[in-house]
């Protein structure tokens, strides 16, 4: 039966793993791999683990917990007295966000009982006997968080399944209570021989493990084993292939740096060649569009007052907030104008034009604009920051209605009556 149970669950987590592992690629070499802001116009829906080495998202682990002896007779005693303190350490790999695998070795002790006719006879005499095994686990892990739930590099907790198979080794038996269970003149008329030589025996176990996020390298992990190994483990052979015992530790695991200076799975979005050759055509486009609207950009007259704004524009590449080497002359002929004009303020406002994006993201793009251009009168050309305001429009104000491109632009109105000089003529 345990038997069975074994190759059922084997059969189970395999599948998962291998289900999990379709969900994740490496990045390919030849992709131009990009970092973009989550609410970056072209963001690509298709995120793909970073690139990494044999040697990263390695982690070292150390618990410690009891070990739950259900060898045979064992049941006829007091439950709590099967349980020792126990310990584990252990190294491992996690290969993908959804599959790892682990070695871990530990000393466990354990509680053998003899059959129930001595121990009615003198319970404190002839009941539990203790011994110790070393175990040696090679594990699988499969993160079930990762394959039902997107990956989430902050996530702070993740569910472990645990599968794997290993080595006991039995020694440090209590040889004084043994041999004497095992003497005919223990006066009892029954005896119980265990073998209290060392031995060596095949071990599997399954499990579940609670990953706790403290902090980039360190997680607090909780886990639950059962272990199923050979019936004569406790020195003692009874007609089942198997005994088994539990183990529940909590531990500490550390997370090694990897190769970007990381602790974690981390995922990039990316622009195939085709996207990246489009998307170069369109800077491009975008330049050359704007070298001419820059040539042609006429004062300021569609739909702002003359007397409430400076003739002077930033102007910006679609979806972008960047200031180029050409604008940041602008930015410094105004900050000259302030400089000779100690008694005038201005509002750096920001604009998108209405015909790319959506609303709430063109609005924050021209808060970003005007940050940006504010950032560089303050930090680079040393204006005073009471000097300015911060303005933005998004597309709900379009100052250039012949051109589009205009539009993405910062303006710098006169700061009067706290900005209430403002005007801004609805379109015509």
């Amino acid at each position: 039966m345990v038997k069975k149970f074994y190759i059922a669950v084997v059969a189970a987590l395999v599948s998962v793993a291998a289900f999990a592992q379709d969900d994740y690629k490496i990045v390919d070499s030849t992709y131009s791999r990009v970092e973009l802001d989550d609410d970056s116009l072209y963001y690509d829906d298709y995120a793909y683990l970073d690139d990494y080495k044999a040697g990263d998202n390695w982690f070292v682990l150390g618990q410690v917990g009891v070990s739950h002896s259900m060898s045979e007779n064992t049941r006829f005693g007091n439950f709590f007295k099967n349980e020792k303190p126990s310990f584990n350490i252990g190294i491992g790999k996690w290969m993908f966000p959804s599959f790892g695998f682990r070695l871990t070795g530990g000393i466990h002790p354990q509680v053998g009982r003899a059959n129930w006719e001595l121990c009615d006879y003198a319970p404190d005499v002839f009941g539990n006997y203790d011994f110790k095994i070393l175990s040696i686990y090679w594990d699988g892990m499969v993160n079930f968080t990762n394959i039902f739930y997107k990956y989430k590099e902050q996530r702070f907790f993740n569910l472990i399944g645990i599968i794997g198979f290993g080595y006991n080794r039995s020694f440090g038996f209590d040889k004084g209570k043994c041999g004497l269970m095992a003497s005919p003149t223990n006066g009892t008329g029954q005896v119980y021989e265990v073998d209290t030589k060392p031995g060596n025996y095949f071990a599997a176990h399954v499990g579940l493990q609670g990953r706790f996020k403290i902090s980039s390298a360190i997680d607090l992990t909780a886990e639950v084993t059962f272990n199923g190994t050979d019936d004569k483990y406790n020195g003692h052979e009874y007609d089942r292939v198997y005994d088994t015992y539990f183990d529940v530790l909590a531990g500490i695991q550390y997370h090694f740096k990897d190769s970007h200076g990381r602790r974690r799975f981390h995922y990039v979005k990316h622009y195939n060649a085709a996207l990246v050759e489009r998307l170069d055509k369109m800077v491009d486009d975008e330049t050359e569009k704007l070298n001419e609207a820059n040539n042609m950009i006429p004062d300021i007259v569609e739909n702002v007052n003359l007397t409430e704004a400076l003739q002077t524009t930033i102007s910006f590449y679609v979806d972008r907030y960047y200031i180029t080497d050409a604008q940041k002359k602008n930015v410094k002929s105004v900050a000259k104008f302030l400089e000779t004009h100690p008694d005038i303020n201005l509002i750096v406002t920001g604009y998108a034009d209405i015909e790319t994006a959506y609303p709430a993201y063109n609005l924050r793009l021209s808060q970003k604009r005007a940050k940006t251009v504010y950032d560089m009168l303050v930090d680079e050309f040393n204006v005073p920051k009471n000097r300015l305001r911060i303005d933005y429009k998004g597309d709900t104000v379009q100052p250039y209605e012949s051109v589009n491109e205009w539009n993405r632009a910062v303006i710098f109105f006169l700061d009067r009556d706290g900005g209430k000089s403002q005007i801004l003529e609805s379109a015509q």
